[in-house]
């Protein structure tokens, strides 16, 4: 047994993309660890609508398993 934690451990990396589920906990998360301040400039600067979009596409961005990261290699047919 390791005295490193299981999230340390690479066999418990990650193979799949996030689901649209796990991005909406992880947007109401980053929007709860927002200053008050910040998250009402960004509700009056985009809506809170859209401010909620551009945090979504920011946390799909960061998430290298996501389709719209991975660039297919190989031959084009």
């Amino acid at each position: 047994m390791s005295d490193q934690p299981d999230w340390m451990n690479p066999a418990n990396d990650r193979k799949t993309p996030y689901t649209e589920e796990e991005i909406g906990e992880f947007v109401e998360g980053f929007i709860l660890g927002l200053d008050e301040e910040q998250w009402e400039d960004l509700k009056l600067k985009y809506g809170e609508q859209a401010a909620r979009e551009k945090i979504r596409l920011g946390l799909i961005a960061l998430d290298e398993r996501n389709l719209i990261n991975i660039t297919p290699g190989g031959e084009v047919h």
